[in-house]
């Protein structure tokens, strides 16, 4: 009995438009009959693009500064020559909207650039206006004034020295006077790479998290592992703290190798307590592995699950201080900021890192970032319990 051979090759292999379009088309309609894919393909570049716009439209404005005047009213004789530009100045300040001025004593404005509450404490001393009348009568003199300014954001301390040169250059003019700026947190000068690391860290924490946990989640589901553990005596709350655990051990490993990495590798400074920091990646990771539970449990396939991620990543950077100073932001969407937890990871990073502070300075980040755990675990568990029958 012959064998006829069989040729698998196709036959025509000409380029057909009929053919691709054919694939096109069911490629198309996988889509169409997933109605929760198509929303959230078209809600997500909506509100990041809505988020990212708003947030960019803003300048910097209403910088928290402390000004303390001690400048008095001086006249010399001959030639006679009456000045007292404190007030000027402050006025000129006052006027700006780059500045929100309180005035007060120079010393407790340090303490208070140091704990984060202003971002510059600014002193125009008693004999200001002598050492001007001065040098107008041909005296050789140095005229001073000191910026004691975080030096954390530079954005922001930009924008600060830039008003107070406008302030200066309006009441006096170009008189030569020197701006004297002492940099806090031990007069420690930063490169952009210090500076941006601990936003990275904060942004590589809840992207990754996010992303990882909630495909993995998802992919239970598609796979049929969540269907076969209902049969179990299993609750749902065992369930979850067990998916939360498997994340957890995931999410200790990407924070160690982003901390070693941008430690090790780019050389970043960490001025504060190496072990509170570590805690402060931990918890702040805890939080979002919970937050990836909970988006998971409305995700129906990794499609879904993976649009989770920027959905919640890019708003975060756009409105949690990552790319634009909150006070850049306008006014009305600032408070935003505060129901992000970017915002107080940003915070407890560079708290930690750049200015070495310690758990008394950063306890409201600390407890902000817990009471997020409590609310994204109380969240996971509720859809789970709606979603699962014991």
């Amino acid at each position: 009995m012959s064998k006829k051979n069989v040729d698998l090759k196709p036959k025509n292999l000409n380029f057909s438009l009929r053919r691709t379009m054919a694939i096109a088309f069911r490629t198309m309609n996988q889509f169409r009959r997933d109605r929760r894919t198509i929303a959230l393909m078209s809600i997500v570049p909506i509100v990041i693009m809505l988020i990212f716009g708003l947030a960019f439209s803003g300048e910097v404005r209403n910088v928290p500064v402390i000004i303390d005047n001690q400048d008095v009213l001086y006249t010399n004789p001959f030639p006679p020559i009456s000045l007292h530009l404190g007030p000027n100045i402050t006025d000129n300040l006052v006027a700006d909207d780059g500045v929100d001025v309180t005035f007060g004593n120079y010393d407790q404005g340090i303490d208070s650039v140091e704990l984060g509450d202003v971002y510059a404490a600014v002193l125009i001393p008693a004999n200001f206006s002598e050492l001007v009348v001065r040098m107008l009568t041909g005296e050789n003199v140095t005229i001073q004034l000191y910026v004691y300014i975080d030096a954390t954001k530079p954005t922001i301390r930009a924008s600060v020295m830039s008003t107070i040169y406008d302030a200066l250059d309006s009441a006096v003019g170009d008189r030569g006077i020197k701006l004297v700026q002492i940099l806090a947190h031990d007069g420690a000068e930063f490169t952009g790479l210090d500076v941006g690391i601990p936003s990275v860290i904060a942004f590589v924490i809840i992207f990754l998290l996010v992303i990882v946990g909630t495909i993995t989640v998802t992919r239970e589901k598609i796979q049929g592992t969540q269907d076969r553990l209902y049969s179990t005596p299993l609750r749902s709350s065992e369930r979850l703290l067990g998916y939360v655990i498997g994340l957890l051990l995931i999410a200790i490993l990407m924070i160690s190798l982003t901390l070693i990495f941008g430690v090790l590798v780019f050389g970043v400074k960490v001025h504060g307590n190496v072990f509170l920091l570590i805690f402060a990646a931990l918890i702040f990771g805890i939080a979002h592995v919970f937050l990836a539970v909970f988006l998971s449990n409305f995700a129906q396939n990794e499609l879904q699950a993976i649009q989770f991620a920027p959905l919640t990543a890019l708003p975060s950077m756009a409105l949690g201080g990552m790319l634009v100073p909150i006070v850049s932001l306008p006014v009305w969407l600032q408070p935003l900021s505060y129901v992000v937890p970017l915002t107080y990871g940003i915070n407890l990073f560079e708290g930690i890192m750049l200015k070495g502070w310690g758990f008394k300075e950063l306890w409201v980040d600390f407890t902000v970032v817990a009471g997020m755990c409590l609310l994204f675990f109380i969240l996971a568990v509720v859809t789970v319990r709606n979603r699962m029958r014991d």
